[in-house]
């Protein structure tokens, strides 16, 4: 009989769920310590030496860490391999992710794939589900260690587990901040430390524990997983800020997807990022949601949306990008003669804009209708459609002869832009 979903066959963990329940949590000092001394240097410190290029610095580089080291190099590359890449590139988005401050490649790689494990079973201790409370969960994480009174074993590939340079990374993972805190020493002083390196870390070391908390409790979900401990959940306001590590659900339903914001409206930098490195050739066989197994504990919770969304599968329609093949349909909806005897129908997915306002835009005569599914806007008049901006301008411009040479002039550089979103989204 099997105790475990077929989906963990070939987990880098193994063991019974009774392996993830009984353990201690105890007190880890340097941990503790290394917390502590990053948040009071970018508290105090960065109080004290505060200016406004030493916080660009922080943006600047927190967001660099954060994107390519966390989100491409150490989660989906590291971790689960959804894509491929150059050994250099490799390196460096691993050195990148070694700077967020969380940990060693190695063990960040232990740490994430016993927590992935044990969430996926029917139960495990609160540690590894973040289900003991906000404040307690807080200490826990960012003070504290688990040890399991009888740890499962955890199989690293030899591929990862002997790279020389991985191994140095995490023998010495935290020294790795010491030869960037030199060169902003040098270069602006110690406000540029405190805020390029310990604002910095704190910053991806508390906001990693923060976002994992609200991510596996409170949250959208599109899908659950039967017989798991904890569900994953999105969180919608983060996506920018985390570089799309907030679209939790999606990414407990497709942990192997390269691409973790499935359904309209729900913004993935990290994804854009390796969109721009594989039209460059740095980055091929990219896996998506729809490349990977089926998992019959997979239940979606709008059964209307999971398994007809079109990004879900990781096919998002593309807009037409060229003048000519846009410019004879907006023409005639927005000056044509027959524009007020024809029916003209504009399909929108919710996340985008709400109803009052493409009311406002759009006026009486077009018609609105909510297409949770579509990943963009759809103009249909006379059996012909427009996609995504261009479909908007027009749905403006058929108001009114000014606001149609306006939307005429501006049609352009809405193609422009949908060009470059359907490059970034693949």
């Amino acid at each position: 009989m099997r105790t475990t979903p077929a989906s963990l066959e070939g987990h880098r963990v193994r063991g019974e769920a009774a392996l993830f329940v009984a353990g201690q949590v105890r007190y880890a000092p340097l941990k503790s310590l290394w917390f502590t001394a990053m948040a009071l240097g970018a508290i105090v410190g960065g109080a004290m030496t505060f200016s406004w290029a030493a916080f660009a610095l922080f943006i600047v580089s927190t967001a660099t860490v954060l994107l390519f080291g966390h989100s491409l190099g150490s989660h989906r590359k590291l971790i689960h391999g959804s894509f491929a890449c150059p050994a250099w590139l490799d390196y460096l988005l691993v050195y990148l992710g070694v700077q967020v401050g969380l940990s060693g490649p190695l063990g960040l790689l232990r740490q994430h794939e016993l927590r992935d494990y044990a969430q996926r079973l029917p139960d495990c201790h609160d540690y590894l589900r973040h289900g003991s409370g906000f404040w307690r969960d807080a200490w826990w994480q960012l003070h504290c260690t688990l040890d399991l009174a009888d740890p499962p074993p955890i199989h690293i590939e030899d591929r990862i587990l002997a790279n020389r340079f991985y191994r140095f990374l995490e023998r010495t993972w935290m020294a790795q901040q010491l030869p960037w805190a030199a060169v902003f020493y040098a270069w602006g002083g110690w406000g540029y430390v405190f805020w390029g390196v310990c604002a910095r870390v704190t910053a991806g070391v508390f906001g990693h524990w923060l976002i994992g908390y609200f991510a596996h409790n409170h949250g959208q979900m599109h899908a659950t997983v039967q017989g798991a401990a904890v569900q994953g959940r999105n969180i919608r306001l983060a996506s920018l800020l985390t570089m799309g590590e907030c679209w939790h659900n999606n990414h407990h339903a497709y942990p192997g997807s390269a691409r973790l914001g499935l359904f309209p409206g729900e913004w993935d930098p990290g994804w854009w990022a390796l969109m721009l490195l594989r039209r460059c050739g740095l980055a091929w066989n990219i896996r998506t949601a729809g490349q990977l197994p089926p998992r019959p504990e997979l239940v979606p919770v709008d059964p209307e949306v999971l398994p007809t969304s079109s990004l879900m599968m990781g096919r998002a329609p593309m807009p037409p990008n060229a003048l000519a093949d846009v410019l004879p349909l907006f023409t005639r909806l927005v000056f044509g003669r027959d524009r007020k005897r024809q029916e003209t129908c504009l399909r929108w997915p919710a996340s985008l804009a709400p109803h009052s306002l493409l009311r406002v835009l759009c006026g009486p005569r077009i018609e609105l209708v909510l297409d949770r599914c579509a990943p963009r806007m759809r103009l249909q008049h006379g059996g012909r459609e427009l996609l995504g901006l261009p479909a908007l301008m027009a749905a403006i411009g058929q108001r009114h002869a000014v606001l149609g040479l306006a939307t005429l002039f501006m049609l352009p550089l809405m193609l422009a832009i949908e060009k470059l979103r359907s490059t970034l989204n693949g």
